[in-house]
């Protein structure tokens, strides 16, 4: 699941920084890398530590569940981040009208955004955690 995840979330902001200026691509997309290398690496580190190659149990499930939910959270908040800078930026420069219809629409899909990012991450708590006794 954590491969998938970084899969995507690679996809995404590679596509987000597609007409981007060079500084953008830079800074930004940068910074989404190292954040998408070091989710990575954390996850085989912390699956090595806790045992999970070795055989499935429920402690080392949860230890990597653990580490999958936060790097989930934090690259889904740089996500919305990015989203939201493209957006704006891109509303900026059209005339006041358009402007804010639409950053009224961006404001619409972020909380669209947020609610499915709660629904995913209860789907990735079923996957990494046991809620029966």
């Amino acid at each position: 699941m954590d491969y998938t995840i970084a899969i995507l979330f690679g996809l995404i902001a590679f596509g987000l920084l597609f007409r981007a200026s060079k500084r953008e691509k830079r800074w930004l997309g940068g910074f989404g890398a190292i954040l998408g290398i070091i989710f990575l690496i954390g996850c085989q580190i912390v699956k090595w530590q806790s045992g999970f190659f070795d055989g499935y149990n429920q402690e080392s499930s949860e230890a990597v569940g653990n580490w999958v939910v936060l790097g989930f959270i934090i690259l889904g908040i740089y996500l919305l981040l990015l989203i939201n800078y493209r957006w704006i930026r891109f509303a900026w420069g059209q005339t006041p009208a358009v402007k804010w219809t639409l950053l009224f629409v961006e404001i619409v899909f972020s909380l669209f955004y947020i609610i499915a990012g709660y629904f995913l991450l209860f789907v990735l708590g079923v996957l990494y955690f046991s809620f029966a006794p």
